[in-house]
């Protein structure tokens, strides 16, 4: 993949910034605090959402809403170019330049990581976050951390990140499951057993079935003959009944007739008294009808009388209202005539004012100019203020500044013995290396000195026995005594080396024994790294002297600046006595005039109002003479109600006079009017009487002929009969359901049965299949066990050799070789020395480090871009320029982004990006 570009909008101390990369190395530059880490945090952010130990508040610039930052890179899914945005408030975008569209992902979790993955080329379900933090952007300082660790804590941290953890994991989750699964055979076993117990019982119970369905046929025989003579009896018995009922139904319609005829008596007694009371009410209206009707028309006369006096009210209100309206225009029409005579006043009193008015206007003037040197001089002195409280801030910074410089430079003569004590601690460290050889060397040296004291014996034996048989040859054999003589020669010398080498051996062993003093020279190693800290810290300070000194002269100069103005300001301040004398000497003239200019101005204004005063005059005067008029229409009106109150008094006399008659009236009006209806009522009741009375006559014949042909002794037999035939029919249906259900129950518990077998018969087949499943967990368990090892032993042997690779790259010297073990230790070869990761020289340690992590890059995903946070942090000027000339001859990833506050990378690469501090 390849990043292109990164734009910042309110992130952390950037408002609004694009920062576009190049492939190979991008240094990324600028002084501290210019927010040059806040580029890496962005992109982890979107890429890997990875945040640190921020919250998302941190992320948000100071005074802003929310935080945005955009991502543009080259997929290593597709090589297509994607656009990712960022925002604390709104989430997720992602965009596809080349369709010109927004991709459906806002899930993060669910759908943002797992595009990201594919797209970044890394394994699904690989934790973004970590591997960026472990991996792709370790953070500043902690580069080499990780492999100085013991072995005990190297294994947590690089087992992590080559997923070592997951296959343990995954072989103790599969534990349950394999639990679960042989519970899962165990339990359908169980089952199946509980299946064929409960098949036991299937022969009884169909023999049960058998023999109630036979006693079922023969009840059922029974009952069919029971039902035929039931029949016969229920046929008898309902033409019996018909007759009897008969019987019944004449002899209760006689007893309602009897009873309906005896209410309708009643009721003609009740209607002949009403009839007679509304009769005397009837006599009673005729007699009182001229008072009640007299009473009605008085009402009528009333109500007409009280409409007028109504009208009478309103007129004498209007009259009312026109009167105060002629008041208030007489009083308004004086007003105006009282200002007509103030015109004249006014216009001489103006023309009286004018030449003062002149001479305000030039008063004024000469005062505002006054004011506005007063108000230039106010400025100035606001100004000195300022400046003094600025100069004494400049001074006190000043001396602040001084002091800092002071402190500054006298670390400068600890700062110079920084490569002396790095050259000591190299030293002891050396030395301290040397003796860790030098104790294993020292035992296996011993024990060979002990196994070559051993051969010496047997050896100086054989010698001896070689050297007689030799001289006894060369006795033998003359002609063979030179050689002999060489061969004596050549064998005493050869005793004589061994002799020497085993006195040299045990002069080793004695100076081994001196040397090994390991706990002085790690306390001079602990003093010297003390040190060398504390220098380093101070040297970092001291880093700092030239900006002090470039504060102070810019310091200085401010102060001299700020000194010039506040002159410049006193000097402005020497007329401002004289000003003010000037000033309130206007002042006073102003005073003497009296505003004749506000005077004329409320004169004009009150000539201006009485414009209009003789329109105004004619105006009320047409508008009385219209209110004088309508006072004599209403007057007229009036006239007309004159009688009114005595008219309404002589009516309400005559009222009083009919009223009892008209109470009365009321009183039998009701029981009058029904006279009709009651009379009507009366006679219809009596003809309902009449008819009812020629019913009963009917009914009585009726019964007589039915009475005849009616035998009730016969009815009383066939009664018993039928009841003796039905009571049977009963007790063998009653028997027949009993049955019936025992039958259903034995075919329901057939057919329960049947399930069972049928379960019974899967159940075999699931267990089977269970048995199949729990044999695979097994072997699935005893894979990943034997699996996990041998995996990570295969990834560090990849990671190793590619890291040996990157290694010899980075130092451009082909005669070494690296070595990452199984236990995650760095071992570097040279010639045939190899050399831990602690013997290493800083800069040789940190591009083991480095040739190591970008291997894991390059083994665990197909990500070939890397960061480095201030790499050469700590490091002197040559280790620095090494380090930057080393992560420069990496060829084998895309991209690599350096942050460094210097310009060691500026000089081995052209893709610089300066980043500057906002204000």
């Amino acid at each position: 993949m390849e990043i292109l570009s990164v734009s910042l909008k309110n992130f952390k101390s950037h408002s609004d910034r694009h920062f576009p990369f190049q492939p190979g190395t991008n240094a990324i530059c600028g002084e501290n605090g210019a927010g040059k880490t806040s580029i890496l945090e962005a992109i982890a952010w979107v890429l890997f959402d990875h945040k640190g130990d921020y919250k998302v508040e941190d992320l948000i610039r100071n005074g802003t809403a929310s935080a945005q930052a955009t991502v543009v890179f080259i997929s290593s899914h597709d090589q297509r170019t994607y656009k990712i945005q960022r925002c604390t408030r709104l989430g997720y975008t992602i965009f596809d330049p080349q369709l010109g569209e927004k991709l459906a992902y806002t899930r993060i979790r669910e759908e943002v990581l797992p595009w990201l993955r594919q797209h970044l080329g890394v394994a699904s379900g690989t934790d973004l976050a970590k591997l960026f933090s472990n991996t792709i952007g370790v953070p500043q300082g902690t580069f080499t951390a990780d492999f100085l660790q013991t072995a005990e804590r190297r294994k947590p941290i690089f087992d992590a990140i080559l997923k070592v953890e997951e296959y343990r994991q995954a072989n103790q989750q599969m534990l349950t499951l394999e639990k679960y699964a042989k519970s899962e055979s165990e339990s359908l076993e169980r089952t199946i057993a509980h299946y064929d117990e409960a098949l036991e019982e299937w022969e009884i119970i169909t023999d049960k079935q058998q023999t109630i369905r036979q006693e079922i046929a023969e009840l059922n025989a029974e009952l069919a003959q029971c039902q035929q003579r039931f029949n016969e009896l229920q046929a008898e018995q309902a033409q019996l009944s018909t007759q009897a009922a008969q019987m019944q139904q004449l002899t209760r319609e006689l007893e309602k007739l009897s009873a309906q005829i005896q209410s309708k008596k009643l009721e003609v007694d009740r209607l002949t008294l009403e009839f007679q009371q509304a009769e005397q009410s009837v006599e009673i209206c005729t007699t009182h009808r001229t008072s009640y009707q007299t009473f009605l028309q008085t009402e009528t006369t009333l109500q007409e009388l009280e409409k007028n006096r109504g009208t009478q009210q309103s007129l004498m209100q209007q009259r009312q209202g026109l009167v105060k309206q002629e008041s208030d225009r007489q009083t308004k029409f004086a007003t105006i005539t009282q200002q007509l005579e103030r015109r004249s006043q006014i216009e001489t009193e103006i023309q009286r004012l004018e030449p003062l008015i002149q001479h305000q206007i030039k008063l004024d003037q000469q005062q505002q100019e006054l004011n506005q040197q007063l108000q230039t001089c106010h400025s100035w002195r606001q100004t000195i203020s300022r400046d003094q409280k600025r100069l004494a801030q400049l001074e006190a910074r000043r001396k602040q500044l001084g002091q800092e410089i002071e402190d500054l430079e006298a670390f400068g003569a600890i700062v110079q013995k920084i490569p002396q004590l790095e050259a000591q601690q190299q030293r002891y460290q050396q030395q301290l290396s040397r003796i860790d050889a030098a104790t294993q060397f020292e035992a296996d040296l011993r024990q060979i000195v002990t196994q070559a004291q051993t051969r010496e014996g047997i050896y100086s034996h054989h010698l001896q026995s070689a050297t007689v048989r030799l001289k006894e040859l060369q006795q033998a054999a003359p002609m063979w005594a030179p050689h002999l003589t060489e061969v004596l020669a050549t064998l005493g010398s050869g005793a004589k080396l061994q002799g020497q080498l085993m006195t040299d051996l045990q002069g080793i062993l004695e100076d081994l024994s001196e040397q090994l003093l390991a706990d002085r020279l790690k306390q001079h190693l602990q003093q010297v790294q003390t040190q060398l800290q504390t220098a380093r810290q101070q040297q970092i300070q001291f880093l700092n002297l030239d900006t002090k000194l470039d504060a102070e002269e810019a310091l200085a100069a401010e102060i001299e600046e700020v000194r010039s103005q506040i002159l410049n300001g006193q000097t402005q301040l020497t007329h401002e006595p004289e000003l003010k004398q000037q000033l309130a000497h206007l002042n006073e003239q102003l005073q003497d005039l009296n505003d004749p200019r506000g005077k004329t101005r409320l004169l004009q204004q009150e000539l201006q109002q009485q414009t209009n005063l003789e329109v105004q005059q004619r105006k009320l005067q047409s508008a009385l003479l219209e209110i004088q008029n309508a006072i004599a229409q209403v007057d007229t009106q009036l006239a007309d109600f004159a009688n009114l109150a005595e008219q309404i008094r002589e009516q309400q006399i005559l009222r009083d006079e009919h009223r009892p008659s008209y109470q009365l009236y009321l009183e039998h009006q009701q029981s009058a009017n029904s006279y009709r209806g009651r009379k009507q009522q009366l006679e219809e009741v009596i003809e309902q009487t009449q008819a009812h009375q020629e019913r009963s006559t009917e009914l009585v014949t009726q019964q007589a002929q039915l009475a005849e042909t009616f035998d009730p002794v016969r009815v009383a037999i066939v009664q018993t009969a039928y009841q003796e035939a039905r009571d049977k029919q009963t007790q063998l249906t009653a028997q027949l359901p009993e049955k019936v259900k025992r039958l259903e129950e034995y075919e329901v518990q057939i057919s329960k049965l049947q399930a069972i077998q049928e379960k019974r018969d899967h159940a075999q087949t699931e267990a089977k299949r269970k048995q199949k499943v729990e044999r695979f967990i097994k072997f699935a368990r005893k894979a990943y066990k034997d699996a996990g090892p041998r995996i990570t032993e295969r990834y560090v042997q990849n990671i190793s050799r590619e890291a040996d690779k990157l290694f010899r790259e980075l130092l451009n010297r082909p005669n070494v070789a690296l070595e990452w073990t199984r236990d995650y230790e760095i071992v570097v070869q040279e010639g045939a020395h190899p050399r831990r990761l602690i013997n290493l020289s800083g800069g040789e340690q940190m591009c083991a480090a480095l040739a190591v992590r970008l291997a894991l890059l390059k083994v665990l995903a197909d990500i070939n871009i890397a960061f480095f946070d201030e790499p050469t942090t700590n490091m002197d000027k040559a280790r620095r320029e090494s380090l930057a000339e080393a992560i420069a001859n990496i060829k084998t990833f895309r991209q690599l982004f350096v942050i460094s506050h210097d310009d060691t990378f500026e000089k081995v690469t052209e893709n610089v990006i300066l980043v500057e501090r906002e204000l």
